[in-house]
């Protein structure tokens, strides 16, 4: 079984990262587009573009939510069915986020996962830092994640691989 782990640490407080983390419209901004409430037991999903054999919805449920530190849920779509965990905690310098995927079973999620890996440099690198950053500056305005130009190149090669990967039974 394959475990994500990224873990950075952000010069912001931890308020903001928990706000980027469980606030719909800015977890859309930095992630995908979704109908998400910080209330456990909350079904949901991520919406991003569709390919071959992956009809773009990510469905997912919010298993724990501990106020600011720690939220966990249930990520279904394609070929995976894993577990998500955000945690953070303060360290010197701003917030430590660290968030493992976990529960890949299968060649075809293996696969998944090393995708998943490419698109969370992306995402944990550029995407959630500018948020934070225009958050920080009262000015939460990162692009909008409905247009798909706002995607990066990492997160649209793993969409349609998961596609094609959906397509193979």
């Amino acid at each position: 079984m394959t475990c994500l782990r990224v873990e950075r640490v952000y010069p912001h407080p931890r308020e903001l990262l928990w706000r980027a983390l469980t606030e719909r419209e800015l977890l859309g901004r930095w992630l995908m587009p979704n109908d998400f409430e910080p209330v456990v037991g909350h079904r949901f999903t991520f919406r991003t573009e569709p390919g071959p054999g992956f009809d773009g919805i990510v469905h997912c449920e919010v298993l724990e939510l501990v106020e600011g530190q720690r939220l966990r849920i249930r990520w279904v779509g394609g070929p995976i069915d894993t577990e998500v965990t955000f945690s953070l905690s303060d360290t010197e310098g701003g917030t430590r986020l660290v968030v493992e995927q976990t529960g890949f079973r299968g060649l075809r999620a293996w696969i998944v996962a090393r995708i998943l890996a490419i698109g969370n440099r992306s995402i944990y690198g550029r995407r959630l830092p500018a948020l934070l950053d225009s958050m920080d500056t009262d000015d939460a305005t990162v692009g909008d994640s409905n247009d798909p130009d706002c995607m990066t190149r990492e997160q649209s090669l793993w969409e349609r691989l998961l596609g094609l990967l959906s397509n193979r039974r």
